[in-house]
């Protein structure tokens, strides 16, 4: 991983792109077993086990709960607005 993200980061700088390793996350699965941390631009990216990505939440273990419960939170916020 590390490897790969040193290449995409070297490919990136020709064309004028940066990555911004204080915006970066990552997030393995159970299938990744490879636990060493990965930089960029010099900078330890942050491991989390899920983030919310355009309005949905993602998980490291597959599950949609943290997802589903937002959105009701969201609607139950909407429907008390309304009333």
């Amino acid at each position: 991983m590390q490897q790969t993200t040193f290449t995409l980061t070297k490919e990136a700088n020709k064309v004028g792109l940066y990555i911004n390793a204080k915006k970066c996350k990552l997030m393995t699965t159970s299938v990744w077993s490879d636990r060493s941390y990965i930089q960029a631009a010099g900078l330890v990216i942050e491991k989390v086990d899920d983030f919310c990505y355009l309005g949905s939440y993602i998980s490291s273990n597959g599950s949609c709960e943290k997802d589903v419960m937002s959105k009701y939170e969201l609607e139950k916020q909407q429907q008390y607005l309304v009333k």
